[in-house]
């Protein structure tokens, strides 16, 4: 019984490892490849200019040293001469929720204080930043996110800008997707049974 016991508590941590350890989907969420310019920023036009992402609808801002990133040496200026779509796919399982990630911040030398995006896998959600009191040094990035549950093997993620701040966007930096970690409950649940799992072999011993 006690064999069975071990085999049984390793199977579960083995278990709760994928977990701990989710896989990133998404490819230069950083925008730090492939980071051969050196300068202020290099607009980038649709197409695949811009390392891991599809740029549509217009152009966007690849930054180096225009202003401060989240980390790492560069960010995104989602409004370039005009607002731009950048989307990536990416592999998913159908039914199985992941949480979207990114730092979000905004230009602000001008197209108002208030940057907007809309951002989305299989559905929209709309972001704003302020950008009052804030400047090149000291962007005051914030961290946002939204799941979303996989109805393809195939998903896309969507980032689109507002046509309403001109060339003066949202900036993004540290997009991430993976899969969504269970709430504590779940790590709850799987420890209740290995208590139970334990009782049922004293029980078995004692007797």
């Amino acid at each position: 019984m006690r064999k069975f016991k071990t085999v049984l508590t390793v199977a579960a941590f083995a278990a709760l490892a994928p977990m701990a350890n989710a896989a990133e989907l998404i490819v230069n969420g950083g925008f730090e490849a492939p980071g051969s310019f050196s300068g202020n920023f290099q607009t980038i036009g649709t197409g695949n200019g811009l390392s891991g992402w599809n740029v549509t609808a217009g152009s966007v801002d690849l930054i180096n040293t225009y202003w401060q990133p989240q980390s790492g040496n560069y960010s995104l200026d989602l409004n370039g001469n005009e607002p731009a779509t950048i989307s990536q796919a990416f592999t998913t399982v159908v039914g199985k929720s992941y949480t979207v990630s990114f730092g979000m911040a905004g230009n602000m030398d001008g197209g108002g204080s208030v940057k907007s995006i809309t951002a989305g896998v299989n559905g929209d959600h709309t972001f704003t930043f302020d950008t009052t009191g804030l400047s090149h040094d000291a962007m005051g990035w914030q961290t946002r996110s939204f799941t979303f549950v996989a109805d393809s093997t195939l998903s896309t993620l969507k980032f689109s800008g507002n046509g309403n701040n001109g060339p003066y966007g949202a900036a993004l930096d540290n997009i991430s997707v993976a899969a969504a970690v269970p709430e504590p409950e779940t790590y709850g649940m799987l420890l209740v049974g290995l208590g139970l799992v334990g009782f049922v072999a004293r029980r078995k011993k004692a007797a």
